[in-house]
C-alpha cells in the first residue's frame, strides 16, 4: 500500500519560473538523493481559483516506513527551505493520501 504526500502551492505568477526551478533543482533533487519515494509528480493545477498559480507536488512512498522517515526527518526542512526563499509570496497546504487500489 502506497502513501502519497501532496502539497499544493499557491504562488504569484511573477515568481513562477524561479519557484519551479527551486522545486526541481532543490526540493526534488534532494529527495531523489534520499531514495525514499517511488515517484515524484510535479504538476500545474488546471482549475484557477483566485489570483496566482497553483502547483501540486506529490511524493509517492512505497510504504508507511518511508513515508514516516520523510515526515520525521525531511518534511519541515524542505518546507522551511521554500519559505526562506519565497517568504510570504508562498502559500501552501499539505494532505496525506493512502492508496486504496
Amino acid at each position: 500500500m502506497r502513501f502519497i504526500y501532496n502539497t499544493t502551492f499557491s504562488i504569484d505568477e511573477n515568481i513562477a519560473e524561479e519557484f519551479i526551478q527551486v522545486i526541481r533543482g532543490g526540493y526534488i533533487a534532494y529527495l531523489k538523493g534520499k531514495n525514499l519515494c517511488n515517484d515524484i509528480l510535479f504538476t500545474r493545477v488546471m482549475i484557477r481559483e483566485g489570483e496566482g498559480l497553483s502547483l501540486s507536488l506529490q511524493l509517492i512512498f512505497p510504504s508507511a516506513e518511508e513515508y514516516n522517515i520523510f515526515i520525521e526527518n525531511y518534511k519541515d526542512k524542505l518546507l522551511h527551505m521554500l519559505v526562506d526563499v519565497f517568504g510570504e509570496d508562498l502559500l501552501y497546504f499539505s494532505t496525506t493520501l493512502e492508496e486504496i487500489v
